[in-house]
């Protein structure tokens, strides 16, 4: 049986997509890593010859990833790789990432 998971009301009292336990969680392409402009190195991590934003914490979550107020925001929004673009609320991509992360994320994105 598949279970149904309700698309967030706001992404930002969410969060879930921006953790990973996996190191190649969220991979920059060479445009990605042109438009995060200077302070690239700051967000990415390398794995041979391919770029991922680094992953920090326990559990793990995206380093561009900020908790304020109880809302999860990216500090690199305007520059944010494509795959974070292409992710839409309520997307099927957003309820498998829900789906598969909430039982291990929502207790830490559950605003206080």
């Amino acid at each position: 049986m598949v279970r149904r998971v309700e698309a967030p009301a706001d992404c930002t009292r969410c969060g879930t997509c921006c953790f990973s336990e996996s190191k190649r969680h969220v991979q920059v392409s060479g445009d990605d890593h042109e438009r995060l402009g200077e302070d690239a190195e700051d967000w990415v991590h390398w794995i041979g010859n391919q770029a991922f934003l680094r992953i920090v914490g326990s559990p793990g979550r995206c380093a561009a990833l900020r908790v304020e107020g109880g809302r999860y925001l990216c500090a690199i929004y305007a520059r944010r790789p494509e795959i974070c673009r292409a992710l839409e609320r309520g997307s099927p991509a957003c309820a498998g990432e829900r789906a598969l992360k909430e039982l291990r994320v929502r207790p830490l994105t559950r605003p206080a």
